[in-house]
């Protein structure tokens, strides 16, 4: 005698909420740095104001969270496999989605990047801050270091993925 076939699941009106979700959060958190960082490059003496009279947040506190956001959201997006929940889940293979390696890498060559490119505007705009604190949750680090750290685990994490998208067998080329 067969087994009965399992029942349908129900569907979603819109379908699986994650993908978009995380889609949302990294692209509006990557702006609203985006416009936090804007601000610092040229109002820098009010980066610590409020952002609205609605929101007691800080400005700068606002542009670290929605980075934050942004960064997580692209890890997150990339360590997902890709297509439907109920194909078969297998470990995917280098460069593939849902390759943790490749997600922590890729996301590791951004982001960093993103911070190097803010700090040497800021460099420009107003180079007296080099010297000075990154943010005010902590003294240390400089933005100096912070852009020299950046740039060299930018480039280190882009040297590892291109080294390993060139490993056998995988199918990439380098």
């Amino acid at each position: 005698m067969p087994t009965p076939a399992p029942a349908p699941r129900a569907r979603r009106p819109f379908g699986d909420p994650r993908g978009p979700l995380l889609d949302v959060a990294l692209v509006h958190g990557l702006l609203g740095w985006l416009y936090v960082a804007a601000w610092a490059a040229t109002r820098p003496g009010t980066l610590s104001g409020e952002l609205s009279s609605w929101l007691p947040l800080r400005r700068d506190t606002f542009g670290a969270l929605c980075f934050a956001l942004s960064a997580a959201a692209h890890l997150v997006r990339g360590l997902r496999p890709a297509g439907p929940p109920w194909r078969d889940r297998t470990r995917p293979g280098p460069g593939q989605p849902g390759d943790r390696v490749a997600a922590v890498l890729r996301t590791l060559v951004g982001y960093p990047l993103l911070v190097w490119a803010y700090l040497c505007v800021n460099s420009l705009t107003h180079p007296q801050t080099i010297d000075r604190q990154l943010t005010h949750f902590a003294p240390v680090p400089t933005e100096g270091t912070t852009a020299v750290a950046c740039f060299a685990l930018s480039a280190a994490a882009l040297l590892a993925l291109r080294l390993r998208a060139g490993e056998p067998g995988n199918g990439a080329t380098p």
